[in-house]
């Protein structure tokens, strides 16, 4: 069986980012996909639109994830909150 866009998303995030919590969450309020790292210190918070989401396969999900990877890296040094959004 394939593996669904949630679980590509996480097994990328997970590998590249393995030393940290990686959660995964639907968020009705906001209507979107959210993708949590935590540090234990700070957050970065990866929201993906739920119209983006509904439009985009599996690799493209992981295409736009290592495009903010330097994001994702700069706020995992300095311990700084950060939400990246994708709309």
């Amino acid at each position: 069986m394939a593996a669904t866009k949630e679980e590509t998303a996480l097994n990328f995030l997970h590998k590249t980012y393995s030393e940290y919590h990686i959660a995964f969450r639907e968020n009705s309020i906001t209507q979107s996909y959210d993708f949590i790292i935590d540090t234990e210190t700070a957050k970065v918070l990866i929201k993906i639109e739920e119209k983006r989401w509904d439009n985009l396969d599996s690799r493209s999900i992981v295409d736009y994830l290592q495009s903010k990877e330097q994001k994702i890296h700069k706020a995992l040094l300095t311990n700084e909150g950060e939400i990246l959004s994708m709309k």
